[in-house]
């Protein structure tokens, strides 16, 4: 079928459906099993990890901005899958050699990653799975509203130094939604480096930490340094897995905020 996207302004042919996916980014690889689309995947990025127990064996043919380009070619691929943002350059990249590419935007709220898969699923024909799919994540989506609320929270991700999240992000409205007030949701930027001593001084009541990935992950050491490090003495801080509201897919909705939830609750914050 003829698709256009409105994203990188072309129209290409998409078989539909897909035979031989190669997914480059995470939300994607995520997206394609939700729409039923899974026996076609053929490649994926390293920082693929969902759906868990499924992408066992794969090929992985690149990290998030770099394409093993023989790997690539030896796959055969009748689709690419990307993200925009950071994966801009790779997507172009693509295009140049003549991939027929899907790219879509970072989100900026939950539902902006319903709209994704509405997106995805329009180019490869599988519309009706799509609502389905996101008639079920609405559906929890609302379960889920305001359960944590009245709690103030810094949220922290280790990219190789720490990260945290603005207004303009995904990570703010998935904060808010659960009823937890992101210190830094009056800035403007979507994501940056924050100043230890302004966090301290904003005072969040809960802090949400997610380290790097790690073969034997060390929550108690992570908990110490960040103590050290922002000098919140006594504000609980909750450590969840790596790629937990860093991830945008719909993974996002009914694995990582029902874990959250847990978890907060565990600790009593």
């Amino acid at each position: 079928m003829r698709f256009y996207n409105e994203f990188v302004h072309r129209e290409m042919e998409v078989p539909e459906p897909p035979r031989r996916i190669v997914s480059l980014a995470p939300d994607m690889t995520e997206m394609v099993f939700r729409l039923g689309l899974g026996d076609a995947l053929v490649g994926i990025s390293s920082f693929c990890r969902r759906p868990q127990g499924r992408l066992d064996g794969l090929p992985r043919v690149g990290a998030y901005l770099k394409v093993v380009w023989p790997r690539l070619e030896a796959l055969q691929p009748d689709l690419v899958l990307t993200t925009l943002g950071a994966q801009r350059e790779t997507t172009q990249q693509l295009l140049d050699r003549g991939y027929p590419v899907i790219a879509l935007p970072v989100p900026l709220s939950l539902w902006e990653i319903l709209g994704n898969l509405r997106r995805l699923a329009a180019a490869v024909g599988r519309a009706a799975q799509a609502e389905a799919e996101n008639q079920r994540l609405a559906a929890r989506l609302h379960r889920l509203r305001g359960a944590l609320a009245g709690r103030t929270v810094y949220w922290e991700v280790d990219l190789g130094g720490p990260i945290t999240a603005g207004a303009a992000s995904f990570v703010t409205d998935a904060l808010h939604w659960l009823g937890l007030r992101n210190i830094y949701g009056d800035r403007g930027a979507a994501y940056f480096q924050p100043d230890d001593a302004e966090t301290r001084a904003r005072r969040p009541d809960l802090v949400l930490y997610e380290p790097k990935a790690a073969r034997r992950p060390d929550p108690e050491r992570y908990r110490a340094a960040l103590r050290n490090r922002l000098g919140l003495d006594g504000t609980p801080i909750v450590v969840l897995p790596h790629d937990s509201l860093a991830h945008y897919g719909p993974g996002l909705i009914d694995e990582v905020l029902p874990l959250v939830v847990q978890r907060v609750q565990e600790v009593g914050a």
